[in-house]
């Protein structure tokens, strides 16, 4: 492959994806508080370095017009998620799941993870973190410790069974 067609490592502008799943038509995108916090230190960390680099931007190098566009594209985008996220509040009702809860739970062959739902702009799987509308989510909602859920994964059906549900800064 031609060197003109790799990718060049990036000059340490955080990129925020631009793709980020659809929410169904008519919700509104819900974030957990913990998130929004996050996202609002990531837009102040951007125009901290978008501010350092127009210091530097007198030399005008491509370089750093080329960081400075990549700084103002990643905080629109980042200012227009912030523009549309609504904090979702800890539930009364906190022997649920709902938004924001971590619930506990034990798949059919015995293991056991937990899992925080938790807003489209905040969802990481790897960590744990899963997204409202995910289908395990959406199979989680509503339910209490000791239901017993069906669940269909990439690997086929699963029953799982909910062993906890908790909320940070709450009890169960």
């Amino acid at each position: 492959m031609s060197k003109a067609f790799t990718r060049e490592p990036d000059s340490g502008a955080e990129e925020i994806p631009a793709f980020r799943p659809q929410l169904p038509p008519g919700t509104r995108n819900f974030i957990t508080r913990v998130g929004a916090d996050g996202l609002r230190q990531r837009l102040t960390d951007l125009l901290e370095r978008k501010q350092a680099l127009g210091t530097r931007s007198i030399e005008a190098s491509a370089t750093v017009e080329a960081d400075l566009r990549k700084l103002e594209s990643a905080i629109r985008r980042l200012q227009q998620t912030l523009a549309s996220v609504v904090v979702a509040e800890i539930p009364a009702d906190q022997e649920k799941v709902a938004f924001g809860a971590t619930v506990t739970v034990r798949h059919g062959n015995g293991a056991e993870a937990a899992y925080q739902i938790v807003g489209v702009e905040e969802a990481d799987p790897e960590r744990g973190s899963i997204s409202w509308i995910s289908p395990l989510a959406r199979a989680l909602l509503l339910r209490r410790a000791g239901d017993t859920v069906r669940f269909r994964s990439p690997a086929g059906d699963e029953e799982l069974a909910i062993m906890t549900v908790r909320y940070s800064g709450g009890s169960s």
